[in-house]
Parts: C-alpha cells; sequence; structure tokens
C-alpha cells in the first residue's frame, strides 16, 4: 500500500514522490520559455486502483481539457481494474474471481480484455520465462492466507503445485470463454495485469491526440512522449538528454523498519539510479514495500514457483522498454532469474533494458545504458 504520496511544485522543477515498489518519479519540467504559451504542465492523483495510488502528469492548454484526459485514464483504469480483481465480485460482471470461483465447474463468458490478457500472458510464459505463470493462483493464494504467525505448510504448497498447468486454461475465442479445467486451479495476473491495463489506456490516450504525458502507477510508469519544454540547465539530472526527454529517477530499495534497514546497505530518499526516456515504460519489481518477517527471516510477495516461496536474489530490478505490459512480466521475471540469466535472457531479447540492484548495494545494468548519457547510477556497495 501506498505510505505516503507528496507533489510539490518548487523552483519551476515538479516533482512527484511516490513510495510503493520503490519507484521515484521525478519530472523535471520548466514552466517558463514555453514554445506554446498556451499549454502549462498539470498534475493530479487518481484515487486507488490497482491497489496503488496514480499519478498523472501531462501538458494541457487549460485544466479543463487536463481533466478531460484524466478522467479517459480514470475510467478505463476502473473498468481493468474489476475486470482483473480475483478478490471482489461485482453485479454484472465476469471478472477473473468469477473465472476462479467456477474453476472445474464451467466455463465463463467473458470481456474481451480479460481474454487478451490472459492469451498475452500466455504468450509470455512459454516465449520468454516460465517463471511469471499466471495459472500460480492456488500457490500464491496459500503465501497470501497464511496465519500471521506461521507459514503455509510444505505438503499443502506441493498440493497447490499439481495446480498450475497453464495448458489448463482453456479460451475459446469464438464463445469468449476461460474455463479453467482443475477445480484447484487459481488464476493470479498480478505480475502482468496492471502494465497492461496502463498500456491499453496510454495507447488510447495517444489516438486522442496526447503527446507529452507521465502515468505513475505505482512501480509502473509509462511515458507518452517528451518535454514539450525544454530545460537549460541540468543541475539535478546529472544527465544533458533531461533537457528534452523526461527524467526517471528509481529510489533506494529500503523497507521503511529501522531494525532492517540498519543492515541496508541503500539509504532513504537516495536514488539508485536516474534515466532519461522518451515513449518508454520504466517498471520496477521488489520485495521491500510487501514483506513480512518470521523468525528472522525475511519473506517478500513474490513468489519463486520453483521454490514454492518467495524469493529473488535482488533488492529491486527495473526493467526499460516500450510496452508496460512487457516490463511488468520482465521485471518479475528478471527479479527471480539469477543475475546471469537474467542478462542472457535480456540480451537474447535485444529491445529491453535493466538495472539489478543486488542486496549488497551493487548497482548493474545492461550496455545500452550509457553511463552520463541516458543513465546516471549511484552503487552503495562499501
Amino acid at each position: 500500500m501506498i505510505k505516503y504520496i507528496k507533489t510539490f511544485i518548487k523552483k519551476n522543477i515538479v516533482i512527484l514522490k511516490l513510495r510503493n515498489i520503490g519507484l521515484l518519479v521525478f519530472i523535471l519540467a520548466l514552466f517558463s520559455n514555453c514554445s506554446d504559451k498556451k499549454e502549462k504542465l498539470y498534475t493530479e492523483t487518481v484515487d486507488e486502483l490497482f491497489d496503488t495510488t496514480h499519478i498523472l502528469t501531462g501538458y494541457a492548454q487549460s485544466e479543463e481539457e487536463f481533466k478531460k484526459n484524466v478522467s479517459v485514464y480514470e475510467k478505463e483504469m476502473k473498468r481493468f481494474d474489476k475486470l482483473y480483481t480475483i478478490y471482489k465480485s461485482y453485479d454484472g460482471i465476469n471478472n477473473l474471481k468469477t473465472i476462479n470461483d467456477n474453476a472445474g465447474i464451467k466455463a465463463i463468458k467473458v470481456d474481451k480484455d480479460i481474454i487478451n490478457l490472459l492469451e498475452e500472458s500466455i504468450r509470455m510464459y512459454r516465449e520468454v520465462s516460465n517463471s511469471v505463470n499466471i495459472a500460480a493462483g492456488s500457490i500464491i493464494d496459500l503465501w497470501e492466507k497464511r496465519n500471521e504467525n506461521t507459514l503455509p505448510l510444505e505438503e499443502k504448497l506441493k498440493e497447490a503445485s499439481k495446480c498450475t498447468d497453464i495448458n489448463n486454461i482453456v479460451i475459446n475465442k469464438k464463445e469468449e470463454t476461460v474455463f479453467l479445467k482443475e477445480k484447484c486451479m487459481k488464476i493470479n495476473v498480478g505480475a502482468v495485469a496492471k502494465g497492461y491495463a496502463v498500456e491499453f489506456v496510454a495507447e488510447k490516450m495517444k489516438k486522442m491526440g496526447i503527446t507529452s504525458f507521465i502515468i505513475s502507477a505505482g512501480g509502473n510508469v509509462r511515458i507518452i512522449g517528451k518535454r514539450k519544454v525544454p530545460k537549460k540547465e541540468n543541475k539535478i539530472s546529472d544527465l544533458k538528454k533531461c533537457r528534452e526527454e523526461f527524467c526517471i529517477g528509481i529510489t533506494s530499495p529500503i523497507y521503511g523498519n529501522t531494525e532492517l534497514d540498519n543492515n541496508n546497505p541503500y539509504k532513504k530518499g537516495e536514488y539508485i539510479a536516474k534515466i532519461a526516456a522518451k515513449d518508454m515504460s520504466v517498471v520496477t519489481t521488489g520485495n521491500y514495500q510487501r514483506y513480512f518477517v518470521y523468525k528472522g527471516e525475511i519473506y517478500g510477495h513474490v513468489i519463486d514457483l520453483k521454490k514454492l516461496k518467495p524469493g529473488g536474489e535482488f533488492a529491486s530490478v527495473t526493467v526499460i522498454t516500450e510496452n508496460s505490459a512487457f516490463a511488468d512480466f520482465m521485471s518479475t521475471a528478471l527479479f527471480l532469474l539469477s543475475y546471469e540469466e537474467g542478462e542472457k535472457l535480456v540480451k537474447n531479447m535485444g529491445n529491453i533494458d535493466a538495472i539489478w540492484a543486488f542486496k549488497n548495494g551493487e548497482i548493474k545494468n545492461t550496455e545500452r545504458l550509457i553511463n552520463g548519457e541516458n543513465y546516471v547510477k549511484y552503487n552503495f556497495k562499501e
């Protein structure tokens, strides 16, 4: 959940601070010397959807015009939130919870956006990485519903692992139905749903003629276009490209727990990296905002399906690529893979960059992120 949100304007710089899974978006935008005097930069916060708060920033000729753009985003995201939830039922809507509730019983007729999400998730599982499996809801469910002072029983986890065959998700596009073959199956799209929804809405906004806009949905950031107001100076961003492009900063992965952070090489309020980007998605995955401690060991919310328990050898992983759904999927996949496996996967993809923040404070990145040009990193390893 969101710990705090601060939005403030100071010295012609808009800084949006969002603490959820550690992504801090800061938009260095100069208000003066605007080539189009009628356009201004506006910012608005949308109430919690997909279990996070959304901060929208963009140029418009009036506040009324900007609010219309925001209303389009909010309306669509509310629709997606209701479709993709596995926790709540809604009158007149067959959503993912409806599918799960009818596992092994009957096929459910659903909205095409559910079918599209499931098909894309299955495609990425088969073609990119099998570490992210939307059919593994039965395992994730045991961890989410565990007793506060215990861990899920190993025998129950092993039993649940028998219910995760992604091939048992039966999609009938002609009839627009989804059926789970096994009664014990559950779909969980937490690693892809928000990214998919953000990408869908971003593309819709582009078709509306919006050319300079930033969507910040927790750890998912989607950039439409670049600055409309070039920045003359560059003292804060450390990057020359931030004069023309938007700058995205990734904050230190801290737990927000004094005892845990005493041994954490990362420091509160500091960046691990900054990126200059346009028409890109920047998505971060980490276990440090949603976790629990049991007998001195930290357990996060990202489940390693091979080990049947929370995994990841990194403090956080950030992915930079065009499509937000793909970035969402890949940030989780890379978080669960070893650095060597993840680096190889990224190289083979060719259209993606990544930043790995190790638990010892070391920062590594892909070769296309050139330090001092479109990217700057700050190692915390002593």
